[in-house]
């Protein structure tokens, strides 16, 4: 080579460089550029599998539970004496035993497609498509069924009035709506003047008149008119709280924001501070024995700051382990009585520990303590082995969607750290943060099951 040709050869692997350096940067653009979308395509599908697939299980199993009751009660109707004869009319019954048969079809028929067809584990080895499927089956299966028990307790409403001479399913119903009722109260207390004077009347005349009748030990059939009547007036405060506030979540991309674990003592105080100069609201799932641990000090000031605290059981023990190692007193009682000491409010939600919940500590959970279950739709997982702000931020921006609740522990350092820049991408995104009541737009029901806007179980 000539040393004219070198100065040509060089300029030459320059561009060559140039060229690779740009190919290369282009492939990591691209692949970056690919790798969100494909994440998040994957992250949902995961996500939502086994969110529907929990639903439909609790779901199935309570209406298992609903039409064994319903079947005893028409057999009970078939004995009756004739002290119940205006109410229960031939026509009603008919509904009654009607509503049951579509039930009891419907029922068969679903368990006959998923015995062709079993229920699969949502795990990372299956592929996004498959994920989505068995979703879309899952949620129409948990749609059917929710529909027929709806239907059942719109049927048998009318023979309720049978379980009038059981001094036990009375007591029991006497119970739930004390429960409900001081929830209901507290409720309102909560939104510091954001209820209308009219609603707030209204609502304080179905408190005080289900409380007249838990005084006088009302029956059954009673006490569920009175609960009846207290959510929809519960209902009307919610809706007058967010047109105060500006709330529709059924237009806007709301998102609810929560926190288990705690109270911890550094952590906790300088995530409030945070969610308060966002004016980001949030719900607070706190633990009995942390709260005790500072006599309530902690509680008070999450709840003082306007932030809802709710019941993450006494040590964190799974809702069924607590039911069959006959826990509930200390796990779910105790822990209510001590959030409401330190607050001032009534626990209205209980999130179960790893998301674990069954149909006996769900119908503890709504008959005790007149709480409802909230679950949640999209996991930060920043329990995680080797989590970091940065995953817990990915994995939430790969999940969100309009309605939806996130989970979150206000016990990592890394969490704290990540939750103003997760608010201002989510802002940027048009969210605006939301409690579960306010995302919903109705009061809670005692043991019933919030996953999410479009995915609640009420049973």
């Amino acid at each position: 080579m000539t040393k004219a040709q070198q100065p040509k050869v060089k300029r030459r692997g320059i561009r060559v460089a140039l060229a690779v350096l740009l190919v290369a940067a282009l492939v990591i653009v691209l692949g970056l550029a690919l790798f969100n979308p494909v994440y998040s395509y994957y992250r949902k599908g995961m996500g939502q599998c086994v969110q529907w697939g929990n639903s439909y299980k609790l779901t199935a199993t309570h209406l298992d539970t609903v039409i064994s009751q319903d079947a005893a009660l028409i057999r009970q109707a078939g004995t009756d004496d004739g002290s119940h004869s205006k109410t229960l009319s031939g026509h009603t019954l008919e509904q009654a035993q009607s509503a049951l048969e579509t039930a009891q079809n419907q029922r068969k028929q679903i368990a006959a497609e998923e015995s062709a067809n079993p229920v699969m584990a949502c795990t990372a080895r299956q592929l996004t498509p498959k994920l989505n499927a068995e979703t879309k089956r899952e949620r129409a299966w948990t749609a059917t069924l929710q529909r027929q028990i709806a239907m059942l307790n719109k049927a048998f409403n009318p023979l309720f009035v049978l379980y009038d001479s059981d001094a036990g399913a009375s007591k029991t119903a006497q119970v739930e709506l004390k429960s409900v009722s001081d929830g209901v109260a507290g409720f309102a207390k909560f939104q510091k003047g954001s209820i209308d004077a009219g609603t707030l009347t209204q609502l304080n005349r179905q408190i005080d008149r289900a409380n007249a009748d838990v005084a006088k030990a009302a029956p059954y059939s009673v006490c569920k008119r009175d609960e009846g009547a207290l959510y929809a007036a519960a209902d009307k405060a919610v809706v007058a709280h967010n047109k105060a506030k500006g709330i529709d979540c059924g237009a806007q991309h709301c998102v609810a924001l929560t926190f288990d674990d705690g109270p911890d003592p550094m952590l906790t105080p300088k995530l409030v501070d945070g969610l308060k100069a966002a004016n980001a609201a949030a719900t607070f799932f706190e633990m009995g024995q942390k709260v005790q641990a500072d006599g309530g000090a902690l509680a008070l000031q999450v709840s003082q700051a306007g932030f809802p605290v709710e019941s993450h059981t006494w040590s964190h023990e799974d809702l069924p382990a607590i039911m069959q190692n006959h826990h509930e007193q200390q796990q779910l009682d105790d822990t209510g009585e001590i959030i409401a000491s330190a607050t001032g409010f009534p626990v209205n939600f209980v999130r179960p520990p790893h998301g674990a919940a069954d149909e006996t500590s769900r119908t503890y959970i709504g008959q005790q303590t007149g709480a409802a279950i909230a679950m949640y739709g999209v996991d930060s997982y920043d329990w995680s082995n080797g989590a970091t702000s940065s995953s817990l931020t990915r994995k939430i921006m790969s999940q969100i969607d309009p309605g939806v609740i996130v989970l979150m522990h206000d016990i990592h350092p890394h969490t704290v750290a990540a939750v103003p820049g997760v608010i201002t991408k989510l802002s940027k995104k048009g969210y605006r943060f939301v409690t579960i009541p306010e995302l919903t737009g109705e009061y809670p029901r005692a043991g019933a099951v919030y996953y999410s806007r479009d995915d609640i179980l009420h049973m």
